[in-house]
């Protein structure tokens, strides 16, 4: 099986998304698969950017739309989320300040009338503007750089007149001051609808805050939107004036200012409110309007960008319509072509060069083979280039739009036989020993004709088999001997025979190459044997005394001290020894008495115990040693009493230059009593290996050559003039000085009763006599200790080093670390001196969490939207898959956080009725009616058929109208009058008083 890494490589961009705003400038996005081939065997994972963005629908909104963010926010309107204090009819805005710039893309909304503030979502909508005061936009909770033309990384910036990429030229700056005061409220300036660029400064008359003129704002019909009704706003604030941002520093500055950048869409009155002392105010304005110019120097034309084509093929692109100036043809803000009917576009065929179609790629096998049965087909979307004559593969979701051939079919086995067929065996691979051979095989088929291999069963094919089953000579190897040496390293024998069953071979029958070592290493407990320090000076000044030397058990090269008892008691060399040295002077009197001390004098000297070791292994180190002022009983004197002698030193400078000295054994006495001589073998080892003696310490070299005391010889005592001598006084020695006849014999010190933190050590003290029999004829005043307290210096304990490197990134595996039992001094020890206390653990697993890749979530395809117009939601199916897409329980993708099923969508606008002017009344006076035309219309297709609107809201299309009262006119006729036998007429006007003749 081929385990050869393969990498990863991007396949094809995805058709983009739904655009996530319908104007004010939305974005959409498109993903791509590491997948061309999906990373195997360890292969790298593919980089770059999976998802990518652009801008759509960047339009501007309709003129009353409500800000988009606002729109999110009025969402929640009557959700009051169980909080304390909010009523149910909560109504939420947006909160822009006193937000940190990292969170501008969460959706904080405030709750109307109040200061109270709450995050109600983790992101804004994909295209919502990161705040009121710049046009860059928040992508997937992040804000992104956008210009004034609502595109992703546009650099655009709308000029002094408020167009977008302009060149300052559409429109003129108006500036102009004010300085006279009555009191209350004055009329500055009215600045006209569509200014841009205002700048308001109120300089202060005495320097300070409060000089009782201060900055007014009003709209055309007189409402107050900035310290009206004599209540002034002391602290800085924001106004929002019909889409417009107006920043007021408040009256507590000494330059009261008003600032605003956009465009402003209705008058604005700037008024001037003087009480107090009515100093004069010094009010100084300016703002830009736009240069008044004949309507049709503006028009709408089709030199705008291109956009996206709408297909991967054979699709359609869109030209957007810019407003530029008939002149020049310089493109310029929409709002100068606001008036004139704002054409279509054009568009026109893209990416005509290639062809989507399904294509087989292949057919299973039939799954009957003999008869009627069904196989599947891979159906691949595919595009075509007519150009390049090229075929791409493409995602299934490019192809949706196609009609998809059906992915099974009928199919009808051929019924032939198919067996296999097989070559001759080959050679044995071994003469003996049980080899294998093979052969070769061949799928066959009833008519005599070669098939693939797949068409035959290959679990019922056989390519090799066992052969020569006759065992081959072998090695045999006897029992190990017992090693040369009783302690330290050496090594042990063994016999190592070629044999075939019971029968012994020349040793070229058998494999060279897998003898058995007839030769191995063994290490048994390491040596021990006494060492012996150097003699101590003798006790006395003169005459005969003794002399003590350190004795000791030491184990290994490096001699590390181990209890007497390791070591062979007969062999211990002797740590005390008689001395002799001249006769001490006689005294001058006739008896020789020697002179009394003097009263309460005690004899004092220094005594000192042997040097630590050094405080580095290796290197220039510290050492010390224990030095006490004794008496001559052995007891603890005051220092001063030994100042008549120097102090030896409790410390000194110790160096170990990396190799050590190393005895060996002391060679027998060189007399048979008394003082002789001994020598031992120094050389200068380094791990083992012994190197140039330039390599130790010289001043630490120890004596090859030391003095040895066997037996006592007997002494014997001569008279002078008759007169015994008389050794010194004892109380005037340390103790354990012999006399003639009878002195204190002491034992070896036994092994302290604790290996460390205190303890005590005993020895055996007898009286002898010169022959070496017991007696009780000894001084007890200088009997020595039996026993004494001892420290072996602290406990070891155990040390552990860092955590190495763990053995698998993930998936989970094991990190060691070093473990070792340790001296305080920083000596390692056997690990059984640190048996009674609980061992670190030094094996530990790690990096337990799944690796990348072994499971992840897989996204399946979004639904279609919820809806078929307006906003809706879509939804999918998220499944937990391993590392070869196969679908496992979602547990294995619990430590990933999955990615979200549901998102809102779009489906287009939704068609709605709209209804045209209504005409004139039925009638000129009285009751009547008015009419006008209702119908239904779909944004960018016009009128639709009103079966798409809902008919519940459907307007009226009929109303009553009224106009005054109609006058009426009638003939009325008087009496006839008898002269002249007529009558006249006469119209009445019911309103009027008089007649009308």
């Amino acid at each position: 099986m081929d385990m050869k890494p393969v990498h990863g490589e991007w396949g094809p961009w995805g058709p983009y998304s739904v655009c996530s705003r319908t104007c004010g400038g939305g974005t959409c996005s498109t993903t791509r698969d590491c997948n061309k081939p999906e990373p195997r065997n360890g292969g790298r994972f593919c980089v770059g950017r999976r998802t990518k963005f652009r801008s759509c629908n960047t339009d501007p909104c309709p003129r009353g739309w409500r800000d988009f963010r606002e729109e999110q926010c009025a969402q929640f309107d009557g959700k009051h989320f169980n909080i304390n204090g909010l009523p149910p009819s909560v109504r939420w805005v947006p909160k822009y300040s006193g937000i940190l710039m990292k969170d501008r893309c969460k959706l904080f909304c405030r709750v109307t009338g109040t200061m109270a503030y709450y995050q109600l979502r983790d992101r804004v909508v994909d295209g919502t503007p990161c705040g009121p005061d710049t046009y860059d936009i928040c992508v997937q909770g992040l804000c992104r750089q956008a210009g004034c033309d609502h595109i992703l990384n546009s650099k655009a910036r709308n000029d002094k007149c408020g167009v977008c990429g302009g060149d300052n030229s559409s429109c003129k700056t108006l500036a102009g001051t004010f300085n006279s005061a009555q009191y209350g409220y004055n009329v500055v300036v009215r600045i006209p609808a569509g200014a841009t660029n205002i700048d308001i400064k109120q300089v202060s008359y005495s320097g300070s805050p409060e000089d009782d003129n201060y900055l007014a704002l009003s709209d055309s019909q007189s409402n107050f939107l900035l310290n009206g009704n004599f209540v002034v706003s002391v602290f800085k604030r924001e106004i929002s004036f019909k889409g417009a941002e107006i920043e007021y520093s408040g009256s507590n500055a000494t330059v009261e200012r008003i600032n605003c950048t956009q465009r402003i869409e209705e008058e604005l009155v700037l008024q001037v409110l003087c009480v107090g002392n009515l100093y004069n105010p010094d009010v100084r304005y300016s703002f830009s309007i736009p240069i008044e110019e004949q309507r049709e120097q503006f028009v709408w034309g089709p030199s705008g960008p291109w956009q996206e084509c709408s297909r991967i093929c054979l699709g359609e692109r869109r030209r957007k319509a810019v407003c530029a100036r008939k002149s020049d043809h310089l493109v310029v803000s929409e709002q100068r072509c606001e008036n004139l009917p704002r054409p279509r576009g054009t568009t026109e065929p893209c990416n005509t060069d290639c062809e989507l179609r399904w294509h087989v790629a292949g057919r299973s096998d039939c799954s009957s083979k003999c008869g009627p049965g069904y196989r599947t087909l891979d159906v691949l979307c595919m595009r075509y280039s007519q150009n390049k004559r090229l075929s791409e593969r493409m995602e299934g979701r490019s192809c949706a739009d196609l009609p998809k051939p059906q992915t099974r079919e009928r199919c009808h086995g051929d019924c032939l036989l198919k067996s296999w067929q097989y070559s001759a065996w080959s050679q044995c691979s071994r003469s003996c020993g049980r080899g294998v051979r093979t052969r070769q095989a061949y799928c066959m088929n009833n008519l005599g004709r070669r098939l693939v291999e797949r068409e035959c069963n290959v679990q019922q094919r056989v390519l090799s088999e066992a052969c020569s089953d006759v065992p081959c000579p072998d090695w045999s190897a006897s029992g190990w001997s017992e090693c040369l040496v009783t302690c330290g390293k050496s090594v042990k024998h063994r016999q190592v025979l070629c044999i075939l069953g019971d029968e012994k071979l020349n040793e070229q029958r058998c494999d060279p190459n897998t003898k058995p070592s007839a030769v191995g290493s063994c290490e048994l407990p390491q040596c021990v044997s006494w060492q012996v320090g150097a003699w101590s000076p003798c006790a006395v000044s003169c005459g005969q005394g003794y002399q003590v030397r350190a004795v000791r058990c030491v184990s290994g090269a490096y001699g590390e001290t181990v209890d007497d008892r390791e070591c062979n008691a007969a062999a211990r060399p002797r740590d005390s020894q008689d001395c002799e040295l001249s006769a001490c002077p006689r005294a001058a009197s006739v008896f020789n008495t020697p002179r009394p001390g003097e009263p309460g004098q005690r004899h004092t000297q220094w005594r000192y115990g042997s040097w630590t070791s050094c405080s580095v292994s290796c290197g220039e180190g510290r050492r010390e040693r224990y030095v006490s002022c004794r008496d001559s009983q052995g007891g603890i004197a005051d220092k001063s009493s030994c100042a008549h002698r120097p102090r030896p030193p409790d410390s000194s400078v110790c160096f170990s230059p990396c190799a050590q000295w190393r005895e060996g054994e002391w060679t027998a006495c060189s007399v048979s009593c008394g003082v002789g001589h001994s020598t031992r073998r120094v050389v200068c080892m380094n791990y083992h290996h012994r190197v140039d003696e330039s390599f130790c310490q010289p001043d630490e070299r120890p004596s090859a050559e030391q003095e040895c005391a066997a037996a006592p010889c007997r002494s014997s005592y001569h008279w002078s003039n008759n007169q015994p001598h008389f050794p010194d006084d004892p109380s005037s020695h340390s103790w354990n000085v012999p006399s003639a006849d009878n002195q204190w014999r002491t034992g070896p010190w036994g092994a302290c009763s604790s290996s460390c933190e205190g303890g005590f050590q005993r020895r055996v003290v007898v009286c002898q006599d010169a022959d070496g029999r017991s007696t009780n004829h000894c001084d007890e005043r200088v009997k020595p200790d039996q026993s004494k307290s001892c420290d072996s210096g602290p406990c070891p304990h155990w040390n552990y080093g860092i955590w190495g490197e763990c053995t698998h990134s993930c998936g989970g595996g094991q990190r060691t670390r070093l473990v070792v039992c340790q001296h305080p001094n920083g000596q390692r020890l056997n690990e059984h001196s640190c048996d009674v206390l609980d061992k670190p653990a030094d094996v530990e697993r790690c990096n337990g969490q799944p690796c990348p890749g072994a499971a992840s979530w897989h996204r399946r395809a979004w639904r279609p939207c919820s809806v078929s117009c307006g906003k809706g939601v879509q939804e999918r199916q998220i499944v937990c898959v391993d590392q070869n897409q196969t679908q496992i329980q979602d547990e294995s993708c619990a430590h990933l956080i999955p990615p979200r099923t549901q998102k809102a969508c779009r489906a287009g606008p939704c068609p709605a009725w709209r209804a045209n002017q209504w005409t004139a009344c039925s009638v000129s006076c009285g009751a009547g009616l008015q009419s006008r035309e209702v119908f239904c219309r779909l944004k960018g297709r016009g009128r639709v058929s009103d079966d798409l609107c809902d008919t519940r809201v459907r307007p009226d299309r009929l109303r009553s109208c009224f106009h005054t009262d109609c006058q009426t006119h009638s003939w009325t006729a008087h009496e006839w009058k008898d002269v002249s036998k007529t009558r006249r007429s006469v119209f009445v006007d019911p309103s009027a008083t008089d007649f009308l003749h």
